[in-house]
């Protein structure tokens, strides 16, 4: 069959795909189906979906790491220089997979999944996705040192938006079908499905609104459920016992514990983009290629399995007991570098799990150290528990989700106030010391700024004046507690700009404000005015002010208005803006710019 014969039957068959999916969409809408339950089935599907892909993923790579030292095991005629041949020569196959696979592209990672459900509308291609998990899987298994979870969040990420466009979703649920995917595939690498939803709604949708909530949670459950029966519900990382806190003072030393990991975190995060800068610098592309395989290569001959792995599972928290503490910060250091350069060889896998083992390896070496030059009570193992929370808090700014991923993990309630504590003070110092994650620093790099799952150079861009509602209901300070309620009866406003006789802005009245008067109406009718309880304290912005301007005022408070002044008399009310003015203003200009 020649191949233009074979796209026009390919042509017919999604068409008639095409003529099923919609008869099936407009089936279901008559049968009175509401959206939420809708969302879950495909919560349900989209959690399947990534279980089982998942499982297949971490089977490639075991088989990878197998085939790869049975050929290490053969060349016994160059001794251990078998081990940087498997690996640079892996390391070049992966390479090439990403390079003619994906036509060298530079997205399908953690951040370009967050660009598009900020901007592009949900749409993750699957096929970029698939080869660079493939290859992800090619390179780890001979030894790159790069993270499967992230790789498996993206994988999942694009097959939620594969089957909400098969089900032709509109934009908004797409968003949060890539978002159920996300955390599915968390959920299934770590056997962490609460770590799998708090990653999806930290980092992916960017919000932790009630109604996401429910299919996200779903699909992780699904997801986990799928990887349990493949590899067991035993911990991701053993630990031979549970790990409690002696008493108040060490918190102390897990505190300081918290700033040092902000530091190798924020030179973690540094380092990955000087080393991809420094290898662009070189004259040819295969120059660059060698010079980094090469590195990793080395650092394997050094490290040797310590570094390398076992298969899917990186890290053992037995190593901490039975190395040096200056073997475990060589170690640490090591894994930073090859990180680094893995990540520039092949364009492709995770940080997820290589700032797991910094951590690990980083504050065991500190614990053992201090042990034995300072005489200090402490247990290197928890001191790597906690470390890895760290490390990861700090590098992805999102500590709820390191927190919750080594807790579950470890399954040692224990060290839960050590991991809070030690998440959020290494969350703190990396932002002081560099504002950007490793996701972050990767789309500034490209002219984007997305927070919150939010484009935020649009609400920059857009201005207050553009979008104000220039007539809202207003309520004179003179009004009696019956002409409010016939007031707020009649607006579909919940909060009122209080005007004087002049007209000037004096305060901003809510329903909370009228809590009081309310318990008891006929005893305040007639003593209690409008001026009365109305705020006097509020937030407002200027006509020249930005939408993400407004956004943040509105969040100080957590109001759902916020009043438009005058540049120059900041108690002439020109309008009112709100949340929603907002967003249907930040979506518009989504809309225009596609």
């Amino acid at each position: 069959m020649t191949s233009g014969r074979f796209r026009t039957l390919s042509q017919a068959l999604i068409a008639r795909a095409s003529s099923v999916i919609e008869r099936g969409v407009e089936k279901i809408s008559t049968l009175g189906v509401d959206e939420n339950t809708l969302l879950l089935f495909f919560a349900l599907l989209i959690g399947s979906a990534v279980g089982v892909a998942v499982v297949a993923f971490y089977r490639l790579i075991d088989l990878a790491q197998l085939v790869s030292l049975g050929t290490v095991a053969r060349l016994t005629g160059i001794g251990n220089l078998a081990i940087t041949l498997v690996v640079v020569a892996g390391l070049f196959v992966a390479r090439l997979l990403v390079k003619y696979g994906t036509a060298d592209s530079e997205g399908e990672n953690v951040p370009d999944v967050m660009r598009a459900v900020a901007k592009g509308g949900g749409v993750v291609h699957t096929g970029p996705v698939a080869v660079k998990t493939a290859a992800t899987a090619l390179a780890i298994g001979t030894g790159g040192a790069v993270g499967a979870e992230g790789p498996v969040a993206v994988a999942g990420s694009a097959l939620g938006s594969k089957i909400g466009r098969f089900f032709r979703s509109g934009p908004q649920r797409l968003r949060l079908l890539v978002s159920c995917g996300a955390a599915a595939g968390i959920s299934a690498a770590f056997n962490a499905p609460i770590a799998g939803v708090f990653f999806s709604l930290e980092k992916i949708i960017g919000t932790f609104g009630v109604s996401a909530f429910p299919p996200i949670l779903v699909a992780s459950v699904i997801a986990a459920a799928i990887s349990r029966s493949a590899f067991g519900d035993s911990p991701v990382i053993a630990i031979p016992t549970e790990y409690g806190l002696g008493g108040a003072d060490e918190l102390l030393l897990y505190a300081g514990l918290g700033i040092a990991c902000g530091v190798v975190a924020m030179a973690f995060i540094r380092f990955v983009y000087a080393t991809e800068d420094a290898l662009e610098r070189l004259p040819n592309y295969w120059l660059r290629l060698l010079v980094a395989a090469l590195a990793v290569g080395i650092l394997n001959l050094v490290f040797k399995e310590d570094l390398w792995g076992r298969g899917h599972v990186s890290l053992s928290i037995e190593i901490v007991s039975v190395r040096s503490g200056l073997f475990l910060l060589g170690l640490c250091v090591a894994k930073l570098v090859a990180t680094a350069f893995t990540l520039a060889a092949v364009r492709a896998g995770g940080i997820f799990t290589p700032a797991l083992v910094i951590g690990a390896t980083l504050a065991g070496g500190l614990a053992a150290l201090g042990r034995a030059y300072a005489g200090l009570d402490i247990i290197p193992e928890a001191f790597a528990v906690v470390g890895m929370t760290g490390v990861v808090a700090a590098t992805t700014h999102a500590p709820l989700t390191a927190i919750m991923i080594v807790f579950e993990m470890t399954s040692d309630y224990a060290l839960i106030l050590p991991l809070m504590l030690c998440g959020a003070i290494a969350y703190i110092t990396t932002r002081r010391l560099h504002p950007n994650s490793m996701y972050s620093e990767w789309l500034v790099r490209r002219g984007e700024n997305i927070h919150a799952g939010r484009d935020t150079a649009i609400l920059e861009r857009l201005r207050v004046r553009e979008f104000l509602n220039d007539d809202p209901d207003v309520i004179n300070e003179g009004a009696t507690v019956v002409q409010i309620m016939r007031a707020i009866g009649q607006s579909t406003q919940i909060e009122f700009p209080v005007l004087d006789g002049d007209l000037k802005l004096i305060g901003m009245l809510t329903y909370a404000d009228l809590r009081t008067v309310l318990t008891d109406p006929e005893r305040y009718a007639d003593l209690v005015v409008a001026g009365d309880i109305a705020a006097e304290q509020f937030e407002f912005v200027s006509p020249r002010d930005s939408l993400r301007d407004a956004l943040q005022k509105l969040a100080v408070r957590g109001s759902h208005l916020v009043p438009v002044v005058g540049d120059a008399d900041p108690h002439k009310l020109l309008g009112v803006i709100g949340r929603q003015e907002i967003l249907a203003a930040y979506d518009r200009e989504l809309l225009r710019q596609g």
